[in-house]
Protein backbone atom coordinates (compact mmCIF):
# COMPACT_ATOMS: atom_id res chain seq x y z
CA UNK A 1 0.00 0.00 0.00
CA UNK A 2 1.52 3.30 -1.13
CA UNK A 3 0.87 6.42 0.96
CA UNK A 4 0.84 10.10 0.04
CA UNK A 5 1.12 13.25 2.12
CA UNK A 6 -0.92 16.02 0.50
CA UNK A 7 -0.19 19.52 1.79
CA UNK A 8 -2.84 22.06 0.83
CA UNK A 9 -2.42 25.82 0.36
CA UNK A 10 0.40 26.52 2.80
CA UNK A 11 1.13 29.68 0.79
CA UNK A 12 2.09 33.21 1.75
CA UNK A 13 -1.11 35.02 0.77
CA UNK A 14 -3.15 32.80 3.10
CA UNK A 15 -0.70 31.66 5.79
CA UNK A 16 1.76 34.53 6.21
CA UNK A 17 0.72 37.58 8.25
CA UNK A 18 2.01 39.77 5.39
CA UNK A 19 -0.20 37.95 2.86
CA UNK A 20 -3.06 39.64 1.03
CA UNK A 21 -5.72 37.38 2.59
CA UNK A 22 -3.97 36.02 5.71
CA UNK A 23 -7.04 34.24 7.11
CA UNK A 24 -5.02 31.35 8.56
CA UNK A 25 -1.75 33.09 9.51
CA UNK A 26 -2.59 33.54 13.18
CA UNK A 27 -3.62 29.90 13.71
CA UNK A 28 -0.58 28.63 11.78
CA UNK A 29 1.66 30.54 14.20
CA UNK A 30 -0.30 29.86 17.42
CA UNK A 31 -0.52 26.13 16.77
CA UNK A 32 3.12 25.69 15.64
CA UNK A 33 1.84 24.12 12.44
CA UNK A 34 5.01 24.77 10.45
CA UNK A 35 7.08 22.80 12.96
CA UNK A 36 4.57 19.92 12.93
CA UNK A 37 4.43 19.81 9.13
CA UNK A 38 8.23 19.75 8.91
CA UNK A 39 8.24 16.74 11.24
CA UNK A 40 5.59 15.08 9.06
CA UNK A 41 7.74 15.71 6.01
CA UNK A 42 10.67 13.94 7.68
CA UNK A 43 8.52 10.90 8.44
CA UNK A 44 7.03 10.85 4.94
CA UNK A 45 10.45 11.09 3.30
CA UNK A 46 11.95 8.44 5.55
CA UNK A 47 9.10 6.07 4.62
CA UNK A 48 9.12 6.91 0.89
CA UNK A 49 5.65 8.42 0.83
CA UNK A 50 4.67 10.45 -2.17
CA UNK A 51 4.64 14.14 -1.15
CA UNK A 52 2.38 16.51 -3.06
CA UNK A 53 2.06 20.23 -2.43
CA UNK A 54 -1.15 21.91 -3.57
CA UNK A 55 -1.30 25.65 -4.18
CA UNK A 56 -4.12 27.84 -5.41
CA UNK A 57 -3.15 30.41 -8.01
CA UNK A 58 -4.45 32.37 -10.95
CA UNK A 59 -3.12 34.11 -14.03
CA UNK A 60 -2.66 37.90 -13.95
CA UNK A 61 -6.11 38.50 -15.46
CA UNK A 62 -7.86 35.98 -13.18
CA UNK A 63 -9.37 34.29 -16.24
CA UNK A 64 -9.17 30.93 -14.40
CA UNK A 65 -11.02 32.23 -11.33
CA UNK A 66 -14.74 31.78 -10.83
CA UNK A 67 -15.56 35.41 -10.13
CA UNK A 68 -19.06 34.39 -9.04
CA UNK A 69 -17.39 32.75 -6.05
CA UNK A 70 -17.20 34.94 -2.92
CA UNK A 71 -13.75 33.50 -2.19
CA UNK A 72 -12.23 34.03 -5.61
CA UNK A 73 -13.88 37.38 -6.34
CA UNK A 74 -12.25 38.63 -3.11
CA UNK A 75 -8.90 37.27 -4.29
CA UNK A 76 -9.27 39.14 -7.58
CA UNK A 77 -10.30 42.37 -5.84
CA UNK A 78 -7.20 42.14 -3.60
CA UNK A 79 -4.94 40.94 -6.44
CA UNK A 80 -4.21 37.92 -4.24
CA UNK A 81 -3.28 34.36 -5.21
CA UNK A 82 -1.43 35.53 -8.30
CA UNK A 83 0.44 32.55 -9.73
CA UNK A 84 4.25 32.84 -9.81
CA UNK A 85 4.24 35.60 -7.20
CA UNK A 86 5.41 35.71 -3.57
CA UNK A 87 1.76 35.21 -2.54
CA UNK A 88 1.54 31.72 -4.02
CA UNK A 89 4.95 30.58 -2.81
CA UNK A 90 5.05 27.91 -0.12
CA UNK A 91 5.84 29.33 3.32
CA UNK A 92 9.61 29.74 3.51
CA UNK A 93 9.87 27.99 6.90
CA UNK A 94 8.35 24.81 5.50
CA UNK A 95 11.01 22.36 4.35
CA UNK A 96 9.89 21.98 0.75
CA UNK A 97 12.20 19.87 -1.39
CA UNK A 98 12.32 20.94 -5.03
CA UNK A 99 12.09 17.29 -6.09
CA UNK A 100 8.52 17.23 -4.74
CA UNK A 101 5.54 17.90 -6.94
CA UNK A 102 3.57 21.15 -6.70
CA UNK A 103 0.11 21.09 -8.25
CA UNK A 104 -1.56 24.43 -8.91
CA UNK A 105 -5.35 24.46 -8.66
CA UNK A 106 -7.88 27.07 -9.76
CA UNK A 107 -10.70 25.89 -7.51
CA UNK A 108 -11.27 24.98 -3.88
CA UNK A 109 -11.03 21.21 -4.45
CA UNK A 110 -7.51 19.99 -5.31
CA UNK A 111 -8.96 17.23 -7.51
CA UNK A 112 -10.99 19.62 -9.68
CA UNK A 113 -9.40 20.12 -13.11
CA UNK A 114 -5.89 19.11 -11.92
CA UNK A 115 -3.77 16.01 -12.44
CA UNK A 116 -3.90 15.01 -8.75
CA UNK A 117 -5.93 11.86 -9.42
CA UNK A 118 -3.60 10.83 -12.23
CA UNK A 119 -0.50 11.31 -10.05
CA UNK A 120 -1.99 9.29 -7.18
CA UNK A 121 -3.05 6.43 -9.48
CA UNK A 122 0.24 6.46 -11.41
CA UNK A 123 2.07 6.04 -8.11
CA UNK A 124 -0.34 3.36 -6.85
CA UNK A 125 -1.39 5.42 -3.84
CA UNK A 126 -4.21 3.92 -1.80
CA UNK A 127 -3.94 5.96 1.41
CA UNK A 128 -3.68 9.74 1.72
CA UNK A 129 -2.78 11.98 4.63
CA UNK A 130 -4.15 15.52 4.32
CA UNK A 131 -3.00 18.70 6.03
CA UNK A 132 -3.54 22.32 5.09
CA UNK A 133 -5.78 25.33 5.00
CA UNK A 134 -8.46 26.08 5.36
CA UNK A 135 -9.97 23.16 7.18
CA UNK A 136 -13.58 23.89 6.23
CA UNK A 137 -12.87 24.75 2.60
CA UNK A 138 -9.98 23.11 0.73
CA UNK A 139 -9.16 20.34 3.23
CA UNK A 140 -12.84 19.46 3.55
CA UNK A 141 -13.32 19.37 -0.23
CA UNK A 142 -10.22 17.26 -0.78
CA UNK A 143 -11.09 14.80 2.01
CA UNK A 144 -14.62 14.24 0.74
CA UNK A 145 -13.50 13.83 -2.86
CA UNK A 146 -10.65 11.47 -1.94
CA UNK A 147 -13.10 9.40 0.10
CA UNK A 148 -15.51 9.12 -2.82
CA UNK A 149 -12.66 8.14 -5.15
CA UNK A 150 -11.88 5.15 -2.92
CA UNK A 151 -8.82 6.30 -0.99
CA UNK A 152 -8.28 5.62 2.70
CA UNK A 153 -8.26 9.21 3.98
CA UNK A 154 -6.51 10.56 7.07
CA UNK A 155 -6.96 14.21 8.06
CA UNK A 156 -4.16 15.46 10.30
CA UNK A 157 -6.19 17.75 12.52
CA UNK A 158 -3.42 19.67 14.27
CA UNK A 159 -1.79 20.52 10.93
CA UNK A 160 -4.95 22.08 9.56
CA UNK A 161 -6.02 25.66 10.21
CA UNK A 162 -8.88 28.03 9.69
CA UNK A 163 -9.55 31.65 10.43
CA UNK A 164 -12.57 30.46 12.42
CA UNK A 165 -11.96 27.88 15.17
CA UNK A 166 -15.65 26.93 15.36
CA UNK A 167 -15.69 26.09 11.63
CA UNK A 168 -12.41 24.19 12.01
CA UNK A 169 -13.75 22.05 14.87
CA UNK A 170 -17.15 21.46 13.25
CA UNK A 171 -15.49 20.36 10.01
CA UNK A 172 -13.20 17.90 11.78
CA UNK A 173 -16.17 16.48 13.67
CA UNK A 174 -18.09 16.01 10.42
CA UNK A 175 -15.10 14.54 8.57
CA UNK A 176 -14.72 11.89 11.27
CA UNK A 177 -17.74 10.16 9.71
CA UNK A 178 -15.83 9.38 6.51
CA UNK A 179 -12.13 9.80 7.31
CA UNK A 180 -9.68 9.05 10.07
CA UNK A 181 -9.16 12.32 11.92
CA UNK A 182 -5.78 11.98 13.58
CA UNK A 183 -3.03 14.17 15.04
CA UNK A 184 0.54 14.54 13.84
CA UNK A 185 1.71 12.83 17.05
CA UNK A 186 0.09 9.61 15.79
CA UNK A 187 2.43 9.69 12.79
CA UNK A 188 5.52 11.25 14.33
CA UNK A 189 6.44 8.50 16.75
Amino acid sequence: MQKALILIDYINDICNSDGKIPSCAMRIKEENIVEKVNKLLNVARKNNWLIIWIIVGFDKNYLEANIKSPIFSKAKANQALLRDSWGTEILSDLEYDDNELIICKNAVNPFHATNLEHVLRANEVTEVFLAGVSTEVAVNSCARDAHDRGYLVNVISDCCASGNIENHNATLKMLAYMTNVITSAEIII
